[in-house]
């Protein structure tokens, strides 16, 4: 499967540096104004995710215009690592050229702009996959399988905390920028609303805790998610100094037993009686297992990855939670 790589910052280098280990795939083109190997030595994200070396780089086509490369390539997929607000100018024209796309969460800030991305999808044919990767994270994955098999009963509370430094690279020294991402609340935040509805399906009753968000500017975001058995607590952003280290984790309270999990990739499990049971979920790459299912569902394969339709879902959540955050500050 021939791809191109549209934005070369810190995740079009984790899925190109993935790419190029899968035997089945090509990266033959990057597109990005700058020159790859320049973004290669000066990008950097908040996770160490994939080598990739400059000869590796060097031996890909760069384009700094997206049609050319479209054109010019016919690439089978195209995978879109653009800023937020140029997602749907880049998806719609990889779809315009029978692309199969794979495009970085969050899916795009406004339901309308969901909408306009999947009906040219069904149009062309064509399939939408959307990075949520933390469906994909072997401690998440482990919970997300214990609700299912109802091992340890139903799940009663669920708590997911997800916190970083506010970025000193890129443009997120700009706040109109920031504002363009969508901010803390689909950058970052959003990781944890998607996996709630992933484990736990829809619901209707979302609320919100607007103190926290006014303390840190904007920057940070307390909501629940009610469901008719279980609360979902979904909390975390961006905070002060930048140099903070990213954490993230759960807890998750079963009627039979308690699991815990962080990004260390601590994982234990606790029974009622408190004794402490070893888990050891399977380690796969995370980012190597959402790209290598989202080459399997365009082969068309029956496999379970994160659709734009399903993303689609946790841009609704995020537009509802800052809604209400909105209402509440005008109070």
């Amino acid at each position: 499967m021939r791809f191109v790589i549209v934005g070369f910052g810190f995740m079009g280098q984790t899925h190109c540096g993935n790419l190029l280990r899968m035997p089945d795939a090509e990266v033959v083109g990057i597109v990005d104004p700058i020159d790859p190997l320049m973004r290669l030595r000066t990008v950097k994200g908040n996770l160490q995710t994939v080598s990739l070396s400059a000869d590796d780089v060097s031996r890909i086509r760069h384009f700094t215009e997206l049609d050319e490369a479209l054109s010019l390539l016919k690439p089978d997929a195209a995978v879109i690592c653009l800023p937020t607000f140029l997602h749907e100018t880049g998806v719609l024209a990889a779809l315009e050229h029978h692309a199969h796309v794979f495009v970085e969460k969050p899916f795009s800030l406004t339901d309308d702009s969901c909408r306009r991305m999947l009906d040219s999808a069904a149009a062309n044919g064509r399939i939408i996959a959307v990075g949520h990767v933390v469906r994909k994270v072997p401690e998440d994955a482990y919970l997300r399988e214990t609700a299912a098999s109802g091992r340890l009963g139903k799940l009663k509370f669920l708590q997911l905390l997800r916190i970083t430094g506010i970025p000193n690279w890129g443009n997120w020294s700009d706040p109109s920028a920031v504002n363009a991402a969508g901010g803390a609340l689909f950058d970052l935040v959003s990781h944890d609303i998607d996996f709630a509805r992933c484990v736990l399906g829809e619901t209707g009753n979302i609320t919100v805790d607007p103190v926290l968000c006014r303390e840190f500017n904007g920057n940070y975001i307390a909501a629940q998610l009610h469901y008719p058995e279980c609360l979902v607590s979904v909390e975390g952003g961006f905070v002060t100094p930048s140099g903070f280290p990213f954490s993230c984790g759960y807890r998750a309270f079963f009627e039979k037993g308690t699991l815990i999990g962080d990004s260390s990739g601590i994982c234990r499990e606790y029974s009622l009686a408190g004794e402490e049971i070893p888990v050891d979920p399977d380690r796969q790459d995370p980012y190597f297992a959402e790209m290598s299912e989202f080459m399997k569902a365009v082969s068309g394969e029956a496999v379970s990855f994160c659709s734009g339709s399903d993303a689609a879902g946790t841009v609704k959540y995020c537009n509802i939670i800052r809604e209400k955050l909105a209402a509440e500050n005008e109070k």
